[in-house]
């Protein structure tokens, strides 16, 4: 299988549009704000695969998901994602599909949370934790005081009781862990570069994914479709799936240095006092 697997707010939801938008050329932005995970569409069969996903958890699971902790979810995980890889690999609808993930490349009590098994490639997304930290304090109706805490937390994950869990760790520990990677092919990506130069970036993206009938004209098209503005505009009308209780639009402002405005000084210089180091390295500092 092939993932999008990023620190949340970094990219992760528009490098899935851009492929759906390339493998299915009739798709229009209208399109992703009405689609059912539960219909059997074109666009809900590239859509709708995530490693969060309880089904697949579900079936390989003697006990209700609900009723188990997250030692256990990572033990399930090598199974349940053998059926996803199952079922993804029995759909027809043109390649690349992509599934979403916010987990780390890491372990959980010995057990790896990935597996070349069923992990072909990976691109990574990553974005500035200033920003980051701006669109994830939106995204799930925290302060940034503490968002800025979650994201400096080596443990840190994402979920509740009556959901599965990512395991995030820190934001610098979730981008170290994927720019070390060695078992699977990973392609990191800086969202602010795919801001710039978007038609390049995603040209390799999907070049990087074996994606068919790759030309700059077909990726100009897919990334046109998926425009920040466009998707914008759309949301106002229709509302994303993917966007949660807490935020009044799940395409907030899509901007690159938004938290110069936005965030306090003090979370500013926290947030560069916990991942200097990594900024640095990125090119954010």
């Amino acid at each position: 299988m092939q993932f999008v697997a990023s620190y949340p707010k970094s990219g992760n939801t528009w490098i899935r549009l851009v492929a759906a938008a390339y493998s299915l050329k009739d798709v229009t932005a209208e399109d992703f704000m009405q689609f059912n995970e539960d219909d059997n569409t074109s666009l809900a069969n590239v859509m709708r695969f995530g490693d969060g996903t309880k089904y697949y958890y579900q079936s390989v699971s003697p006990f209700p998901i609900s009723a188990i902790d997250f030692p256990t979810e990572v033990r399930l995980r090598p199974a349940a994602m053998m059926v996803m890889d199952r079922e993804l690999s029995e759909t027809t609808t043109q390649r690349p599909i992509l599934v979403k993930s916010h987990h780390l490349n890491g372990e959980v009590d010995g057990i790896d949370l990935w597996n070349s098994a069923w992990t072909d490639e990976v691109v990574n997304p990553v974005r500035d934790p200033r920003e980051v930290c701006c669109s994830f304090s939106a995204h799930m109706g925290r302060s940034y005081e503490d968002t800025a805490e979650l994201m400096g937390r080596s443990k840190a994950r994402l979920g509740d009781k009556a959901e599965l869990h990512h395991l995030l760790g820190t934001w610098s520990d979730h981008i170290r862990g994927w720019l070390n990677a060695d078992e699977s092919p990973v392609h990191t990506v800086r969202y602010e570069d795919m801001k710039t130069n978007p038609i390049g970036e995603f040209y390799d993206i999907l070049e990087f994914l074996g994606a068919p009938d790759l030309t700059v004209e077909r990726v100009e098209a897919a990334v046109k479709k998926t425009q920040f503005d466009r998707m914008k505009q759309v949301e106002s009308e229709h509302e994303f799936p993917e966007s949660t209780e807490h935020q009044e639009n799940f395409f907030r402002s899509g901007k690159t240095d938004g938290w110069k405005e936005e965030l306090p000084l003090r979370i500013v210089r926290r947030i560069e006092k916990d991942h200097g180091e990594m900024m640095e390295y990125l090119g954010y500092l």
